[in-house]
């Protein structure tokens, strides 16, 4: 962070490092308060950008999200005096890799470019912790699928305990368009779920027990 505080606003959030998984979508919000008795239009414009090859970076105002290659807001915001405005977000696709990427932006006065703050935001990507226990209940226990991130292929261990339920995967994409459907055996224990033919991206795979779903995780897939 740069500065905190113009002649006319401020920026009243002090955490500047936003952590995630990788696969995610890290937020974060950046108060703006008008500090003076007269309503401020703002202007934002991302000044910098370091971030991953498979990663991107957009901002929002709002329910308005621009898309990663705009580096401005096209219309100024008003704030009221007094007001903190919670609609700034700027939002990483994490991607597929750990690591820290930084964002900095200008946020400035339409009627004053001088009155300025310069904002830099660090995001802080992790490997997600693996955990072998994924859901349980009287009808089937199952483990998480391995490896995540995947390549060619991932694998889930489960053990179907009721044999009068039907128990299947369903595979989909981040638009919740499915991409492939399995049906888990009851006389197996282990399934392997084809990626190979997968743009590398963030999927998820959601447990139907009897057409009801029960828990949703995400699949990282990488080549």
């Amino acid at each position: 962070m740069c500065a905190a505080q113009s002649q006319s606003f401020e920026i009243t959030e002090s955490k500047t490092n936003y952590k995630g998984n990788v696969g995610d979508e890290i937020s974060a919000i950046i108060p703006i308060k008008n500090t003076s008795d007269k309503p401020i239009q703002v202007y934002i414009k991302r000044l910098t950008q370091v971030i991953g090859t498979s990663q991107n970076n957009y901002f929002c105002w709002g329910t308005e999200c621009y898309e990663p290659s705009i580096e401005q807001i096209p219309l100024s915001k008003k704030i009221n005096p007094g007001e903190t405005s919670l609609k700034f977000k700027s939002v990483l696709e994490t991607g597929l890799v750990p690591g820290f990427s930084t964002v900095k932006y200008l946020i400035y006065d339409r009627d004053n470019p001088a009155d300025a703050i310069e904002y830099e935001i660090t995001f802080t990507v992790e490997d997600e912790a693996y955990s072998n226990s994924l859901f349980a209940n009287r009808d089937i226990n199952i483990h998480d699928v391995y490896p995540n991130p995947a390549e060619d292929f991932a694998v889930v261990e489960y053990n179907i305990i009721n044999s009068d339920v039907d128990v299947k995967l369903v595979l989909h994409n981040v638009l919740g368009s499915i991409v492939s459907e399995y049906k888990l055996p009851l006389l197996e224990k282990k399934l392997k779920l084809s990626t190979e033919d997968l743009n590398p991206g963030v999927y998820f795979y959601t447990l139907y027990i009897d057409n009801d779903g029960v828990m949703t995780r995400k699949l990282v897939v990488k080549k």
